[in-house]
């Protein structure tokens, strides 16, 4: 068995490398803002909850703090540039859609604008916030949800660029995934 080194606890957060990448747009004033974000969890069923972790320095905590609302929006590999630019530049600096090239369009039921350019999107309230570490995890009960037909089918189309999520493997490193597979029961058997 090949030897494994021990690594520091910190590691363990690019280790578990979470699921696709969002822009979490939000809204304060008529002043839009975006984030990049891949610290993301499902949190429930009924109601349908989510979890996002921000760091308080953030505008974006700012924004979501004050308005309690927020959006989730997914891109593709395809907008690599744009969701590293929403990483690394401050809204606080000017206009993040326009500095990133990307297109604000109307939310179904929230004040913040979606990300059009992005392949689904999940619009969500703020139910409870907590503070854990460094960051807060915002709850937010999810209020209307967004796809792309040929991106998502009631499964995320990988194979398809529609459906190429972008993953962060950190700093500057990405991955966006093209291979799906499935479980057969003679594979789970054997």
């Amino acid at each position: 068995m090949a030897t494994k080194r021990q690594l520091q606890p910190r590691d363990a957060l690019r280790l578990l490398a979470p699921g696709p990448l969002a822009l979490v747009s939000s809204l304060y004033h008529d002043h839009p803002n975006l984030m990049t974000a891949g610290w993301l969890l499902p949190l429930g069923f009924e109601p349908t909850l989510v979890g996002l972790a921000i760091h308080p320095g953030r505008l974006t905590h700012e924004f979501v703090t004050k308005s309690e609302v927020f959006a989730l929006n997914i891109p593709t590999a395809d907008l690599m540039t744009a969701v590293h630019t929403c990483g690394t530049v401050s809204g606080r600096e000017g206009d993040k859609f326009a500095t990133a090239g990307l297109t604000p369009a109307e939310a179904l039921e929230i004040e913040a604008p979606l990300v059009a350019e992005c392949v689904a999107h999940l619009e969500c309230g703020v139910v409870d916030r907590r503070s854990f570490g460094d960051h807060d995890l915002f709850v937010g009960r999810v209020l209307s949800v967004l796809a792309l037909d040929e991106a998502f089918d009631g499964f995320w189309n990988v194979e398809t660029d529609a459906g190429r999520l972008l993953h962060h493997l950190g700093a500057d490193r990405y991955a966006g995934l093209g291979r799906a597979y499935k479980a057969s029961p003679e594979e789970l058997e054997g």
